[in-house]
């Protein structure tokens, strides 16, 4: 079956790949902009919201439909996840359902194992060769008219979240709750394909290199556990056990006793205990 695809002009594409760059560049100005501490407010509580719009929303919600809830909570989700600058949601599920599909293999866009850990955190999306949204894969989002709103307008809530932190903290607030924020978002997510499939452990013997990593879990929220989640990529809890910390989780466990999400899938305790490896794989050459 062939895939179809909705490419952005290059143009756009190049254009996008220099703000990147830009504002990497635009990082040298913590040295002279002193934070407030509504700058710093800003900042970690933008760090939070979004890297939770990221992991619970375009991660175990778009690309892996671990659970279930309503069309306006949908949008926040796909609003929020967008604002980290990230792309939008069909963007970002397309590609993930096709690492999951081909993870480590030859095919995997972003595998460490592959192509090394500068083209799987950065290089993959920068060189302008991924920026089309594969339809095909994500049909179920596709057919939401708020979602492909979010894939068309992707830059409105960046240049939101930008604006509101300016208005409340001025230029220490865009520098602070905006730059250092969406950037510190955006390397912690692209850490998991960088560093989650060659460093930590492995309790489950995958098709994959997929490692669980306590210090990526806590930077992600819980995305570290990733060894947890290639094995059973259906549950919306990927810290299998209690010591495993998924703040992620908790949030969602919360939002389903308030009844804003439901029909949450939890791994079964026998795919839990089934427990494959005697040690962990070494790391790969």
């Amino acid at each position: 079956m062939s895939e179809t695809a909705v490419s952005r002009p290059r143009a756009l594409a190049q254009l996008s790949t220099a703000l990147t760059i830009l504002l990497h560049l635009a990082l040298l100005l913590v040295f002279v902009v002193r934070p407030s501490w509504q700058a710093l407010a800003l900042a970690l509580g933008g760090y939070l919201v979004r890297m939770w719009a990221i992991t619970t929303g375009f991660h175990r919600y778009f690309s892996h439909r671990t659970f279930k809830t309503g069309r306006v909570f949908q949008f926040i989700l796909g609003w929020l996840g967008t604002s980290a600058m990230q792309n939008g949601p069909l963007w970002w599920a397309s590609w993930h359902r096709h690492h999951h599909r081909f993870s480590d293999m030859a095919e995997d866009v972003h595998s460490p194992v592959q192509r090394g850990f500068w083209h799987s955190h950065m290089g993959w999306y920068l060189d302008g060769s991924h920026e089309e949204t594969v339809l095909s894969r994500v049909p179920d989002l596709a057919s939401q008219p708020e979602l492909v709103f979010l894939e068309r307008h992707r830059w409105l809530p960046i240049i939101t979240h930008a604006a509101v932190c300016f208005a409340v903290a001025g230029f220490s607030g865009l520098v602070w709750g905006f730059l250092v924020s969406t950037l510190a978002v955006l390397h912690a997510t692209a850490l998991i394909n960088s560093l989650a499939h060659v460093w930590g452990s492995r309790r489950y013997d995958t098709k994959d290199q997929s490692r669980n990593n306590a210090l990526l879990a806590i930077l992600t929220l819980g995305e570290g556990w990733h060894n947890n989640h290639h094995h059973c990529m259906t549950s919306a809890r990927q810290g299998f056990f209690w010591w495993e910390i998924d703040v992620s989780w908790y949030v969602l466990l919360v939002l389903e006793k308030l009844g804003v999400v439901w029909d949450v899938r939890r791994p079964t305790a026998e795919r839990v205990a089934r427990i494959a490896l005697a040690k962990p794989l070494p790391l790969p050459a």
